[in-house]
């Protein structure tokens, strides 16, 4: 038999509707006691103060927080002193949830079912593989060592969380192993690996938990560490490196720049020895001027003069009462002298 227009079976033609709705100043969507099928906009029309809004510009139809499509969204918040109603017209869709076990395979996406199959070859006594795709449970696979299928939970398990597979007990280096998934995806589909880019990742990403980096890391901005951070390779910025908590470096430490600069009030050094001047090839040229400069009203030095071959001072040298100064091996004071004053 025909029909003029839509199909009962298929759609219902339900009277028209009106709707009034209350802008409260803050509000930029409203959710409709119906849905707007198709989120089609022109299958409502809706007045502000009595004034017709042109579809898909004034307004647009969204999900609601049920994933229907009940929200009127203005994107804009209307006055709480405006007038706004709603008519529903038009056909609209009947939903209808299917009777359990009553939707078959081939009535499902393709990206939602699996038909992946993992291949391992195992080395020695190996029990734990790493699957492409989270199973749901032990039975949603099928396990094949050198072709003889495995019972599941009695030859292996699977957590239900993660891609790992456990035999119970392990095998021989060289086996075959075979996984077969028949199990439902999520709507999330696997990401291959290697199938993320730096374009698809957040540029401010935030680490809760751990954060390991195993190869080389390069850094061009600015890193703050407010916490511990453990680096196992190589690290290198091409910007400021600011750490809040205390850095340990368990290995050596190279500086290449010019200056280096402490705050610390207190520099402790475990080495009784200090280098200075310990370049390349060092010779008694490159270490003239260098010493030791403390800073005061003027500054106090012991430097090296490579013309005189010796240490200059430009400040007095005064020993206590009770020590004495030795050129030597001979004291250069009396008992009656016991200041002693070096000048050049």
């Amino acid at each position: 038999m025909s029909y003029i227009g839509n199909q009962a079976e298929n759609k219902v033609s339900p009277a028209f509707m009106r709707e009034t709705l209350s802008p409260d100043g803050s509000a930029t969507y409203f959710d409709l006691i119906h849905d707007v099928p198709g989120y089609n906009a022109e299958s409502l029309l809706v007045t502000v103060n009595n004034v017709i809004q042109e579809p898909v510009n004034a307004y647009t139809i969204i999900n609601d927080g049920n994933n229907r499509p009940r929200r009127l969204n203005f994107g804009v918040a209307l006055a709480s002193t405006d007038s706004l109603y709603v008519i529903h017209r038009g056909s609209g869709e009947v939903y209808h949830t299917p009777p359990a076990n009553s939707v078959g395979a081939t009535a499902l996406q393709d990206n939602l079912k699996s038909g992946t199959v993992d291949s391992f070859t195992a080395t020695a006594a190996q029990t734990a593989f790493t699957l492409s795709e989270i199973p749901l449970n032990a039975e949603s696979i099928h396990v094949y060592v050198n072709g003889i299928y495995q019972k599941p939970t009695t030859n292996y398990t699977v957590t239900g969380s993660s891609t790992t597979l456990t035999l119970s007990s392990g095998i021989l280096v060289g086996d075959e192993v075979d996984v077969h998934h028949n199990t439902l995806r999520s709507t999330v589909s696997h990401v291959p690996d290697g199938g993320v880019t730096s374009a698809k990742l957040d540029t401010n990403i935030a680490v809760a938990g751990t954060l390991g980096v195993t190869g080389a890391s390069t850094l061009t901005g600015n890193l703050a560490v407010t916490g511990t951070s453990t680096l196992t390779g190589v690290a290198t910025t091409g910007g400021n490196l600011t750490v809040g908590g205390d850095l340990t470096v368990t290995g050596n430490s190279t500086v290449n720049g010019t200056t280096t600069t402490i705050n610390s009030t207190t520099l402790t050094v475990d080495d009784k020895n200090i280098e200075l001047g310990s370049t390349a090839s060092p010779t008694d040229s490159t270490a003239d001027g260098g010493g030791i400069t403390l800073k005061g009203a003027t500054d106090k030095t012991i430097l090296w003069e490579n013309d005189t071959d010796s240490w200059n001072f430009n400040q007095n040298i005064e020993t206590s009462t009770t020590t004495k100064v030795k050129q030597k091996g001979a004291f250069m004071q009396s008992s009656t002298h016991q200041a002693l004053t070096l000048g050049y």
